[in-house]
């Protein structure tokens, strides 16, 4: 992993924005739970949170999509068994 320099500052509020770049090398998304420690010299360490659960990491991921996903996906299969078919039936 190339390590990275970057800049930022706490907020009136105590926050601190990650920079982009940042989240980007280290696949933080939006919502991304972190552990916070204060290291001995002074410096702050994040660490990423482990989900309890790999279901825990998958929970909501799909509620952004419209519609049903899983009727979509049971739709597309059927036509690709009738494409299937339709296919065979040409070959004979």
């Amino acid at each position: 992993m190339t390590l990275m320099k970057s800049a930022t500052r706490v907020t009136s509020k105590g926050q601190v924005v990650i920079p982009k770049p940042v989240r980007d090398q280290l696949r933080w998304a939006s919502g991304t739970q972190l552990a916070v420690e204060i290291m001995g010299d002074g410096a702050v360490r994040l660490t990423p949170l482990a989900a309890e659960d790999s279901i825990d990491i998958l929970y909501g991921c799909l509620k952004e999509l419209p519609g049903d996903p899983v009727a979509d996906l049971e739709a597309e299969h059927r036509a690709e068994i009738e494409a299937d078919e339709r296919w065979q039936r040409r070959g004979r």
